[in-house]
């Protein structure tokens, strides 16, 4: 009989890794360029993701169109990334750059998926890449406005709802659904490119191999034709004899383009249910012969306005405040206009 092979769900680990000064940002300090794969593969996810920066930024960073830094940026051109990154990852940073007076003289977005901190949050390590045994990251001081003749420093934004060293984004709960709608997209394309659905148990008559050979007959099996970029593969067989050939036989399931809308629905709703999304039509998804309005659409954005964009609004704001206590800056609300 041949084994099924398993799916491991995914976990968010961390670990003081040995020799290092950083501690790792997943098993293999990679968990933020999964988190991106999701983004860029997934849909739904993209689609969420687009719309909450949007949805933050409302109408722009009022107080904040002045230039920040030597690459012609206002501080909202940067603020935008870093609310980008906020609901992708769950946190930001900031490179401020300082001048001899010890006050902030250009701000840079720094890209939250290259940093690393150490467990006691006092530096942060920057690499474009942490592939490998051999990186050589540059190492930052956290953002500390108290201390004298510094140069150049990283404020390095957990979230609020951080336990350990690392954030966890607010949809972590939905990882495998993620997971599971970009599967089911790599299923489709390859069962159209491949032809032919191979889904069958294969009985195998000339004879009952030793163990070792029965093993290694399923591990090549399992890895030609199980997962989704092998849907539809076709089947080859080889016999001396057709009195000894294989047999094949389907197992054709009942109501199968019926089951896969099912889960592709499904999925899109534990997505939209790990980021609060009150409605798929706040990202463009309209409903099919329900007479949506435009004010329906408005009191889903309202409610999702009230109870998740404005508290990342405060909280932002928050942030810029510690930064910047000398200045006045506020977001200028989202405005949705209905005929």
């Amino acid at each position: 009989m041949l084994s099924v092979a398993n799916v491991t769900r995914t976990r968010f680990i961390e670990k003081q890794l040995k020799n290092k000064e950083w501690v790792s940002y997943g098993e293999n300090n990679n968990f933020p360029d999964y988190l991106w794969r999701q983004y860029t593969d997934c849909p739904t996810q993209q689609a969420i993701i687009d719309a909450k920066t949007a949805f933050t930024m409302g109408d722009g960073l009022v107080g904040g169109d002045y230039i920040v830094n030597n690459a012609n940026e206002t501080l909202e051109d940067v603020l935008r990334k870093c609310v980008f990154d906020l609901h992708l990852f769950g946190g930001f940073a900031l490179q401020l750059i300082y001048g001899r007076g010890g006050d902030i003289v250009e701000t840079y977005w720094a890209d939250f998926s290259k940093c690393r901190i150490n467990e006691r949050g006092t530096k942060i390590y920057w690499a474009d890449t942490w592939s490998g045994y051999s990186v050589k990251p540059i190492e930052y001081d956290a953002f500390n406005p108290n201390m004298t003749n510094k140069t150049s420093q990283i404020f390095y934004y957990r979230g609020t709802s951080c336990r350990s060293v690392y954030p966890v984004p607010c949809y972590i709960s939905a990882l495998d659904s993620i997971a599971t709608e970009i599967e089911v997209q790599h299923y489709h394309l390859n069962g159209i490119r491949n032809g032919l659905n191979v889904s069958a148990i294969i009985n195998m008559n000339g004879g009952v191999p030793d163990e070792e050979e029965r093993k290694e007959f399923e591990r090549k099996i399992n890895e030609k034709f199980s997962g989704s970029d092998n849907a539809s593969k076709t089947l080859i067989s080889w016999n001396e004899t057709k009195e000894n050939a294989c047999t094949v036989e389907r197992l054709d399931c009942e109501n199968f383009s019926e089951r896969f809308a099912q889960l592709s629905k499904d999925t899109q709703e534990a997505i939209s249910v790990a980021h609060r999304l009150t409605s798929l039509t706040l990202i463009g998804r309209l409903p099919q012969n329900t007479g949506f309005t435009k004010n329906e659409y408005r009191e889903a954005f309202d409610v999702f306005n009230t109870t998740v964009i404005k508290p990342y609004q405060k909280e932002i704001l928050g942030v810029l405040k510690k930064i910047y206590p000398d200045k006045t800056l506020d977001i200028a609300p989202f405005k949705i206009a209905v005929e």
